[in-house]
């Protein structure tokens, strides 16, 4: 009887090993790093262009039309309402990053995804006010639109965690054939 333990134990510690490591799927882990602002922002298209984002249920997307590129700006659809941040999009062939507004500004790099892409996002805070910003790839290939300058300036870390939050959710989608 104590050969016979002898054998089971093993297979039953490899089997202990084989059900832990194997109940941990992708939906799991993809639950367990979904952030929970997710939930309360709502998807929006971006002007009459094949993208789309994300953003806080009150707020609205505002379109400027240059010659050749578009910027996007979104914000509190309540002007009244003091916001904590807004953000915005220049599609375009010659984006360019706006300068700081002091030599006192502290700059750091923070590494976020947009497009499914990674990132790499300047952020400032000059005396408590925050910004970021990026510039990407679109891959449109419309031509008129090769880059995405993507802005936003925020009142906290926490309101810059939130836009890098929605800027995350931006997509393009195939254009609907009639």
């Amino acid at each position: 009887m104590n050969v016979s333990m002898n054998l089971r134990t093993p297979f039953f510690l490899l089997f202990l090993v084989v059900v832990a490591f194997g109940c941990s799927d992708k939906k799991s882990e993809k639950i367990q790093e979904e952030d929970p602002y997710l939930k309360q922002l709502t998807e929006k298209q971006i002007g009459d262009s094949n993208y789309y984002i994300s953003i806080p249920k009150k707020y609205t997307i505002k379109e400027n039309r240059g010659p050749d590129f578009s910027v996007y700006y979104f914000y509190s659809a309540d002007t009244t309402a003091k916001a904590t941040f807004s953000g915005g999009l220049y599609f375009g062939n010659h984006p360019s990053q706006f300068e700081v507004s002091s030599d006192s500004c502290k700059t750091a790099k923070i590494k976020s995804k947009i497009l499914n892409k990674n990132a790499d996002w300047t952020s400032y805070n000059c005396k408590g006010k925050f910004s970021i910003q990026t510039i990407v790839k679109s891959g449109s290939g419309e031509g008129w639109n090769e880059y995405i300058h993507a802005f936003a300036g925020a009142a906290s870390t926490a309101d810059l965690k939130k836009v890098l939050t929605i800027f995350k959710t931006i997509k393009k989608k195939k254009q609907k054939v009639n």
